[in-house]
C-alpha cells in the first residue's frame, strides 16, 4: 500500500501526540525523524518527524488530527513565510521615536502657525512660502512614507522578520 504524508512535526512530543491520536483511532502510521540522516538538507531547509498514513486512511487522519493543529497554531506563534514555530520575540527598539515624533510636531506646527499668523504680524513673502510648504511636505514624507519597523518577531530558521499580535 501507498503512504502519504500527513504531517511534518517540530518536536517529537508533538509527533508522538499526533501518533497516540491515530492510534486510539486505529490508523496505522509511521514517523520518520529527518533530523537523524546523515545527508544534511535531504528534505529541505526545515526538518522535522514526518508522520506518514496509508492512502487509503489519509482523509480519516485529517479530520482527526485537525483539531490538535488547529489548536496548536492558534496557540503558537509560527513564521508566516516557512511554516517553523522556531521563532523568537525582538525586543522592539523606538530609539529615535522621540526625536522623529518631535520633529513632525515642529513641522506641521511651524506652517501651520505661520499660515494663522503671518498676515498679522506682516511676515507674509513668498520665500516663507516656500519655506512653510516645504516643511509640510517633509512632515507628510516623514509621517506618512517613513519606514517604521512594526515586527515584534524573527523565525530563527528562514530570518523572516514579521508582525504577530
Amino acid at each position: 500500500m501507498k503512504e502519504k504524508l500527513l504531517i511534518k512535526c517540530d518536536t517529537t512530543i508533538y509527533a508522538d501526540e499526533i501518533t497516540n491520536l491515530l492510534i486510539e483511532n486505529n490508523i496505522v502510521s509511521r514517523q520518520h525523524d529527518e533530523g537523524q540522516d546523515q545527508r544534511s538538507g535531504a528534505y529541505g531547509p526545515i526538518t522535522g518527524i514526518a508522520i506518514y498514513v496509508f492512502e487509503k486512511d489519509y482523509e480519516k487522519a485529517v479530520k482527526i488530527i485537525n483539531p490538535i493543529v488547529d489548536k496548536r497554531n492558534k496557540s503558537h506563534i509560527w513564521c508566516p513565510k516557512c511554516g517553523s514555530y522556531n521563532v523568537s520575540a525582538i525586543a522592539v527598539s523606538n530609539k529615535y521615536g522621540t526625536a522623529i515624533t518631535l520633529l513632525c510636531i515642529f513641522l506641521i506646527l511651524i506652517p501651520g502657525l505661520y499660515l494663522v499668523w503671518a498676515n498679522d504680524l506682516g511676515l507674509r513673502s513668498t520665500i516663507a512660502d516656500y519655506i512653510a510648504l516645504s516643511m509640510f511636505v517633509s512632515f507628510l514624507v516623514i509621517a506618512f512614507f517613513g519606514k517604521i519597523s512594526k515586527t515584534n518577531y524573527i523565525c530563527k530558521d528562514c530570518n523572516k522578520r514579521f508582525h504577530h499580535k
